[in-house]
């Protein structure tokens, strides 16, 4: 199931373009690839399943295998041009890589996901590295919790 993300109506997220960052990384984009691409970009600001992106793919092609969206969701993952995140209890999401980086807040009662920012966390980051040692790599964060409805009870 695909999940929503609600944003500022001011804000947007651009799109790479697929088959130019493919090439600069020695790969093609070919008929397949494209349209998983084409799935993700036309729903930029949802996280969907691979299940999703299968059914989406197969609507207009019924001959792509499941293994072959898995196989692409790796290759688009692996040139910068898709993300691959764990929302917890074994809810693994795509959604395109956007031009800057965001976390998730996950609802643990509905399974509400929505974006914030690196402004939202403020110094988290370096707070984590001095009083670890980590060097952190550039990646999400995932947090867990109740969302405004669920405990508002008007979920």
């Amino acid at each position: 199931m695909a999940h929503d993300h609600p944003h500022a109506a001011d804000h947007t997220h651009a799109l790479p373009e697929g088959d130019a960052v493919l090439r600069a990384r020695g790969r093609r984009l070919t008929r397949q690839r494209r349209m998983i691409w084409e799935v993700l970009a036309a729903e930029r600001d949802r996280h969907l399943s691979v299940q999703d992106v299968c059914d989406r793919v197969r609507a207009q092609a019924p001959s792509v295998t499941p293994s072959t969206v898995y196989r692409t969701l790796d290759v688009l993952v692996e040139a910068g041009l898709a993300l691959r995140t764990d929302l917890g209890g074994d809810r693994v999401f795509y959604e395109p890589a956007h031009e800057h980086p965001h976390h998730h807040l996950v609802c643990e009662r509905c399974g509400a996901v929505r974006h914030i920012h690196d402004d939202a966390l403020g110094d988290l980051a370096a707070r984590v590295e001095a009083s670890s040692g980590y060097a952190l790599a550039g990646r999400e964060i995932t947090l867990f919790g109740t969302c405004p409805r669920c405990r508002a009870g008007t979920r």
